[in-house]
């Protein structure tokens, strides 16, 4: 299967970083790093979360350069996907500690 194979290729770009894991959701495959969700695979696209809360596509020209035979993919790109991704690992973990902070917080005002 097509997108099997992309999620494949996409998990061995994502290789150095460790703990990665992926489930398979209505229309798309989730990202997670630690059990918290920092990107989306959709059809032959990957979504990491952004700044502003939201998931953003990550540039075509990109993904497909990084589709490329592993000896023709260039370090650079490697790079910065990866960092992408860490970036938006971190956003997702400050978001889960917010909201999990949130709703302590609550908890305490409710008693």
């Amino acid at each position: 299967m097509v997108q099997e194979k992309f999620v494949n290729t996409i998990l061995e770009v994502l290789s150095p970083i460790s703990n990665i894991t992926t489930v398979k959701s209505k229309g798309f495959v989730g990202l997670y790093k630690d059990k918290v969700m920092f990107g989306k695979i959709i059809s032959q696209s990957v979504l990491f979360l952004s700044d502003d809360n939201k998931f953003i596509e990550v540039e075509t020209e990109l993904i497909t350069r990084l589709l490329r035979p592993k000896n023709k993919i260039d370090q650079s790109d490697l790079d910065i996907f990866l960092f992408e991704a860490n970036k938006a690992w971190w956003l997702a973990v400050k978001r889960q500690l917010y909201w999990s902070t949130l709703a302590s917080i609550k908890m305490v005002h409710l008693h």
